[in-house]
């Protein structure tokens, strides 16, 4: 696989969000055709389906969710990236790591 587009990979998170490519269109203020070829583009870079029509539903194949997981976490940290520079908090939760040296004594830990 090459590397990825990010911009082909927004197309196909913003296409199973919404669950339509005219959906998505209106979204992104792009035309059907557009939006379709860079799909078809990002599934060749791929090299696996990422989704497939269901009637008129799309359906995600497993490539297709774990893609959509992962880009869903991508998109999420470019959101708080922006909020985090615009100094409003993301009301993520800070993570504390709490260490204890072999040295101490353990009695002192159990306190």
């Amino acid at each position: 696989m090459q590397r990825i587009n990010y911009q082909h990979l927004f197309y196909f998170w913003q296409v199973m969000r919404e669950q339509s490519v005219t959906r998505a269109c209106e979204k992104l203020h792009l035309a059907q055709p557009t939006i379709s070829g860079q799909l078809a583009v990002f599934e060749a870079a791929v090299g696996e389906k990422l989704f497939y029509k269901q009637g008129r539903k799309l359906v995600m194949t497993d490539t297709g969710r774990m893609v959509f997981k992962y880009a869903d976490e991508i998109f999420a940290l470019g959101q708080e990236l922006t909020n985090t520079l615009k100094s409003r908090p993301t009301g993520r939760p800070l993570r504390l790591i709490v260490g204890v040296a072999d040295a101490l004594p353990k009695l002192w830990c159990t306190v």
